[in-house]
């Protein structure tokens, strides 16, 4: 009896899954396959274009991603999708996903450079980048996600400067670049970035800025060596000539104070330089070094100990 019963169990199963599984289903004699009417588009681009844009103004994001997605799918070539492409994005800003909307994006301008939203996706996509730079990195353990994996605000300000390098965000996507390079001590591709800004988009407003970036980020790229002073040297020469190129500019009195910073420090380093030639009893050589700080590093901190140090050894020296 259990047997039979298990028998007639089975046989309604395999009678009655396939009837729900079909029931969906229609033979199409056009195409000679099944179809899901769920899944399959209006008849024309046209028809199914502007049912995704109802239901995208009535806030229905979700069902709106999905019939905007049908459209791309099955009438790729036609005229709705571009702006179905860009609404697929829109629609996943809407539904708190910024990066797969920005992937989305993406999509617009490399399937269709023509179209006609390319400026405002540009707009989008920038906003995108300054969403997740001002954004407090999710931790683990302590140690920020970044140190793992790469910001999302880099890709996504690159691929605004290369994709579109003469939209009226490129200079500034390139300039938040080295920002950001600057925050996670990136310092060489920070500089490079900057350079770039200054090389690329020297008439822009983000120029400015970029130099006086450019050298903090040499600065901070010089890594303190103690005697090799070429990347401190380099910051102050760029530093120096910001400051007289902008004189009014809101950074200059930041500049300013960075460069009396950086000068300290190549005073130091030479100062330094002539104590090591005097402990070696190298005076002539300490003597070079002391009137390095004299000569050129007059306006520092540290002009009354290179005096007072030479004053120590002048009757040293042959």
């Amino acid at each position: 009896m259990v047997r039979q019963l298990r028998k007639i169990s089975i046989l309604l199963v395999l009678v009655i899954i396939p009837c729900q599984a079909y029931s969906f289903w229609i033979w199409s004699p056009k195409t000679q396959k099944w179809k899901n009417p769920k899944y399959a588009p209006l008849a024309t681009p046209f028809l199914q274009y502007k049912e995704a844009e109802r239901l995208f103004n009535d806030k229905k994001y979700k069902e709106a991603y999905v019939e905007f997605r049908k459209l791309v799918i099955n009438y790729a070539d036609s005229r709705e999708a571009a702006d179905a492409q860009y609404f697929i994005g829109r629609c996943l800003e809407e539904m708190g996903q910024p990066y797969q909307a920005f992937l989305q994006y993406q999509k617009v301008i490399e399937s269709y450079p023509n179209s006609q939203r390319i400026n405002e996706i540009i707009e989008r996509e920038y906003n995108i980048g300054e969403y997740f730079l001002n954004r407090e990195p999710k931790k683990w353990l302590g140690v920020s996600v970044y140190d793992f994996v790469d910001h999302p605000s880099i890709e996504i300000f690159k691929k605004i400067v290369d994709k579109v390098p003469y939209s009226p965000y490129a200079a500034k996507a390139q300039y938040k670049m080295g920002i950001l390079l600057l925050k996670l001590g990136r310092y060489d591709e920070a500089r490079d970035a900057f350079q770039k800004v200054c090389d690329n988009y020297p008439d822009s407003e983000w120029a400015a800025p970029a130099k006086y970036q450019l050298a903090i980020a040499t600065f901070k790229a010089s890594g303190g060596a103690d005697y090799d002073s070429t990347a401190i040297e380099e910051a102050t020469k760029k530093l120096d000539e910001f400051v007289k190129s902008h004189p009014d500019a809101e950074i200059s009195p930041q500049a300013t104070a960075q460069l009396k910073e950086l000068r300290n420090r190549e005073a130091k380093k030479n100062l330094e330089i002539g104590q090591f030639y005097e402990k070696q009893q190298k005076y002539k050589a300490a003597e070079v070094y002391y009137n390095i700080v004299l000569d050129r590093y007059a306006d520092t901190d540290y002009l009354d100990k290179a005096q007072s140090a030479l004053e120590k050894i002048k009757n040293k020296i042959k």
